[in-house]
């Protein structure tokens, strides 16, 4: 298994699209607020848009979920 992280600069979706592609990834791994209701219409979901449109399983992690 070869895991790789990086780092860009850009519009959210279209960069974590465009390295899934480059990289031919089998997953993508994101981590997401988990806002819900009024704050999520208003500010939007890039985990969200990434679960629409990635080709490969995507896994969210949830900010400040407790660890085991």
């Amino acid at each position: 298994m070869i895991v790789r992280g990086s780092i860009c600069s850009g519009a959210p979706v279209e960069e974590n699209m465009r390295a899934a592609r480059e990289e031919h990834a089998d997953m993508i791994v994101m981590g997401t607020h988990g806002r819900s209701g009024l704050e999520h219409v208003l500010i939007g979901s890039v985990a969200e848009q990434v679960l629409r449109r990635a080709t490969c399983p995507v896994l969210t992690v949830r900010h400040g979920e407790a660890r085991a």
